[in-house]
């Protein structure tokens, strides 16, 4: 995903490891934390599959807003929850 872009995902196929939501490029997101549980940063090679639910926590207040996949069988990607999601445009 290219940085300053986002993707809305949501036509999922049965098997496949895609998640609901908005894609981004992991630079683009801000004011996150890593989950507390680091069970939901289990991954492979480089970094967390995903498959354990959102890994990323809003930095002030705790919530759930996204999951970063990074592992060697995804994208490179962050998936933002679709209720933590409000879409605004910047003329720029």
């Amino acid at each position: 995903m290219p940085r300053g872009t986002y993707a809305p995902n949501f036509r999922l196929e049965e098997f496949a490891v895609d998640l609901p939501g908005f894609v981004v490029h992991p630079e683009d997101v801000i004011g996150t934390d890593q989950h507390p549980d680091i069970m939901r940063w289990i991954g492979c090679c480089q970094g967390p599959a995903g498959g354990d639910g959102p890994n990323l926590v809003c930095s002030g207040c705790g919530a759930e807003v996204a999951t970063r996949q990074a592992d060697c069988s995804t994208q490179d990607q962050v998936v933002m929850e679709p209720a933590a999601v409000c879409l605004s445009f910047v003329d720029g």
